[in-house]
């Protein structure tokens, strides 16, 4: 009876998702804060821009090897992928990805993109983010 009652909710949600025509979020995956929005461009069609912190580098006397692999892996990184990540102050990393769309997408639409895209980066943002202090 209680998983019947679960089932239905969740469709419920579901078809909430479909009906809303939101263009951006905030939400978390693989422990990761993330903000995503949905814009139109300027010039021709739209983007989709995401951004998260993904935690700090260790300070070199608390893990000089983790702060180095950290390091090496954002560089190459970068080299390889159309995202890109940066170092900010403190030692703050944070992740960045515009992805260039024929129009703006909402709503589910947006959720299906953000999961390709996300998809697409798991390996180096989990790789990456292993090297990381944790954001607190």
């Amino acid at each position: 009876m209680k998983l019947n009652d679960t089932l239905e909710q969740a469709q419920g949600q579901l078809e909430k998702l479909d009906d809303a025509q939101f263009d951006q979020l905030d939400f978390e995956w693989e422990g990761i804060r993330f903000h995503a929005k949905s814009e139109e461009n300027h010039s021709n069609g739209a983007h989709i821009h995401i951004q998260a912190n993904l935690g700090r580098l260790f300070l070199t006397v608390e893990d000089p090897n983790q702060r180095a692999m950290a390091i090496e892996r954002l560089y190459s990184t970068n080299r390889g992928i159309d995202s890109s990540y940066s170092i900010g102050d403190q030692g703050k990393i944070t992740f960045e990805s515009i992805t260039t769309t024929d129009e703006k997408l909402l709503g589910s639409e947006l959720m299906s993109a953000l999961t390709l895209i996300l998809l697409e980066s798991e390996n180096h943002l989990r790789a990456l983010r292993s090297h990381l202090r944790p954001i607190n």
